[in-house]
């Protein structure tokens, strides 16, 4: 089986101009490259961070790893956008993916939030694979598992899984649907020696993501803790380490529970012992989205995949 690995990118991260955006986002992709991976997917969120036809062609004119890009299906015009994207591929004659998602309600306005999410995602991905049958397609699947999987079936897509408590039944129901549906999975990572940093960290830096999820909303609930970014922000503090009180908490045994169940953290040894457990399920395409945008995630996180390569052949 071939298997292949990517960085994840988000261009929120890189600034508020889009040459900035365009700038840092090409680092990326020589990084990539250093780093031995092999694709990378490129997440705009915002409707105004998607890049220019210029801005794509730049980037894939320099790039030597496959460029995917992140479309969100209830977007206004997103299919005006995806053609001006996939026309400047073919003018150049490159390959490019195309990652399409129904969309995070943040990055809506209020008439794409009441667009139908499953009808949006099959309107893209018609127009994808009658106007570019040849181009490489992922579909998110995060909460419309039967829809994504009705498709992945239909026109040969990719479902893109999150790691998440729901990734095995996720998983689990496309492999009953076809067992043929190749299935790609989304994790962020952190890697460090410094484990109670690392815990501090990424309840930090990915506080907006984990509350999103409903099953950490319930069980918060449960604890009798209003599911807030405000109520996260006061048990763990950005410049003051986790307290031994919190740990030992009921909140706090909960909070390390759901970091282990949506990321992979620890030194690179206990990052690439996680990814290959994963890769144990037979996945085609694994994207790590580093919780620190920096160039030793980058290339450690390829250094554990190198070493997984090769272990895996």
């Amino acid at each position: 089986m071939n298997r292949f690995f990517g960085k994840a990118t988000k261009l929120s991260r890189f600034g508020p101009s889009s040459g900035e955006r365009l700038a840092r986002s090409l680092k990326a992709t020589e990084l990539c490259d250093k780093a031995g991976l092999s694709a990378h997917l490129i997440e705009s969120e915002w409707k105004w961070y998607y890049l220019m036809r210029y801005e794509v062609e730049k980037l894939l004119f320099h790039s030597k790893v496959l460029t995917i890009l992140t479309f969100t299906a209830r977007h206004r015009n997103v299919l005006k956008i995806l053609h001006q994207t996939l026309a400047a591929a073919e003018s150049l004659n490159k390959s490019i993916g195309i990652n399409i998602v129904a969309g995070n309600k943040v990055y809506l306005t209020s008439s794409e939030i009441n667009r139908n999410p499953s009808k949006a995602l099959i309107e893209a991905a018609k127009f994808i694979k009658k106007n570019y049958p040849d181009t490489l397609v992922f579909i998110g699947a995060e909460g419309l598992i039967k829809t994504v999987t009705q498709l992945a079936a239909e026109h040969n897509l990719i479902p893109m899984l999150i790691l998440d408590r729901e990734f095995k039944s996720n998983l689990d129901y496309i492999r009953d649907f076809d067992k043929s549906i190749k299935v790609a999975l989304y994790a962020p990572y952190l890697i460090s020696k410094n484990y109670p940093r690392l815990l501090h960290d990424i309840l930090v830096r990915l506080a907006g993501y984990i509350l999103r999820r409903r099953w950490v909303q319930k069980e918060l609930k449960a604890l009798g803790y209003e599911p807030s970014l405000n109520m996260l922000k006061e048990v763990v503090q950005e410049k003051k380490p986790l307290s031994p009180k919190l740990l030992s908490s009921k909140l706090g045994a909960f909070l390390v529970n759901a970091v282990a169940d949506l990321t992979i953290y620890g030194e690179p040894k206990e990052v690439k012992e996680k990814i290959e457990n994963l890769m144990r399920f037979d996945l085609e395409y694994f994207f790590g989205f580093p919780i620190k945008e920096n160039e030793y995630q980058i290339l450690t996180f390829g250094e554990c995949i190198n070493e997984l390569t090769v272990k895996l052949l």
